[in-house]
């Protein structure tokens, strides 16, 4: 047995039973070119945002999609790809292969076996124009990075959720998921924190009102909501939404958050929108410190991959004097779990931080800081 060594806040025996936990791929499983050597049709499940991503990377890597497959389609196609249920494909195509994107993988060993489907294929690397697997390498080059991370979390299963997401990662395997997503979490609902009625919501990333609804879902009553949405359509969306439900005390602001009050080049994309110094847009962006005013902040959610660290950055003094909850999407990359974590330590060490999955895909991983 490991000896229990400490060297500062190095314990040697953790670190070894965390290290040990990491698998070793035998192989490095490349599910693209898999399905690329297929010759069957392949069939794209759903059709929807979930599925845009899917068609994307298939594109990219010139693999055809013969049709999508929802059982009660509202329409007849998307971008041009029929729309249909499984048992209408089978009969005009045959037999195929079907695609999973970042939604819903449990289902692919529920239909594995049925009839008319040959091979299901899951892409857990594709949400944000995150195609390529997490190497074994990239792990242990910075498994004590990765260490520093697992030893802030406050309970055995947001380190199961942890080790999950990098297997499920590195071998492209969403199985490991499945044990670790046995707890219904959500932004609002989860084992940490309670949502009371004087929340004062900073919703980052406000799409086009998801995240209010849920948070209305889980309390109808609160003191103030300030919704941050930088994409045109999105932030027209959102206004709508809000204006349609009658909704009070909701200031909306189009713009972007950052460690600074500047312009910044923003590229618009139905799911990859972010900075980008080939971006075409320039995009007002903002120290939510400065943008809130000294407003009272209860809850900060942040939902996007680029300027995470940045964003927390800008909102420092919130952070600092308030210590809001934090709910942060931290498994779109293979950097989040580096590097969010450290830095909502830093801005204030007496967060307690947890782990869990909002579905069993690692793009849906959220950080609790409490």
């Amino acid at each position: 047995m490991a000896s229990n060594v400490w060297i500062g806040n190095f314990n040697q025996m953790i670190f070894e039973e965390f290290s040990s936990n990491i698998v070793h791929p035998k192989l490095e499983n490349n599910i693209l070119a898999a399905m690329k050597a297929e010759t069957l049709p392949l069939v794209i499940w759903g059709a929807g945002s979930m599925s845009y991503s899917v068609r994307k990377v298939l594109k990219k890597n010139g693999i055809p999609v013969t049709a999508c497959w929802i059982d009660h389609a509202k329409s007849t196609d998307v971008d041009g790809i029929p729309v249909m249920p499984i048992d209408e494909i089978v009969d005009k195509y045959g037999t195929v292969n079907v695609v999973f994107g970042h939604s819903k993988y449990e289902l692919a060993d529920t239909i594995a076996n049925k009839e008319g489907i040959h091979k299901c294929f899951c892409l857990v690397n594709v949400c944000y124009e995150q195609w390529n697997h997490l190497s074994y390498k990239f792990v242990r080059d910075h498994i004590k990075d990765y260490y520093e991370t697992y030893q802030h979390l406050e309970d055995e299963l947001s380190r199961e959720c942890m080790v999950a997401f990098l297997n499920c990662k590195m071998t492209e395997d969403f199985h490991y998921l499945l044990p670790v997503c046995r707890e219904k979490a959500g932004y609002f609902e989860n084992p940490f924190f309670e949502i009371g009625e004087s929340e004062c919501l900073a919703d980052i990333g406000a799409y086009d009102g998801d995240t209010i609804r849920e948070f209305l879902f889980a309390k109808k009553r609160y003191n103030k909501i300030y919704a941050i949405e930088p994409e045109s359509e999105n932030f027209n969306q959102l206004k709508q939404y809000v204006d349609r439900e009658k909704l009070h005390n909701i200031q909306l602001f189009q713009c972007g958050c950052w460690n600074s009050n500047t312009v910044l080049c923003f590229h618009e994309d139905k799911e990859s929108s972010g900075f980008d110094s080939s971006g075409k847009e320039n995009l007002k962006v903002y120290k939510l410190d400065d943008l809130l005013s000294g407003n009272d902040v209860t809850i900060i959610k942040i939902n996007f991959l680029n300027g995470v660290c940045e964003t927390l950055d800008g909102a420092a003094n919130i952070i600092k004097k308030q210590m809001p909850k934090l709910v942060i999407m931290v498994g779109f990359d293979e950097w989040g779990l580096i590097k969010i974590p450290k830095k909502v330590k830093e801005l204030n060490s007496n967060y307690k931080i947890s782990l869990r999955y909002a579905s069993a895909m690692p793009a849906r991983l959220i950080l609790f800081a409490y």
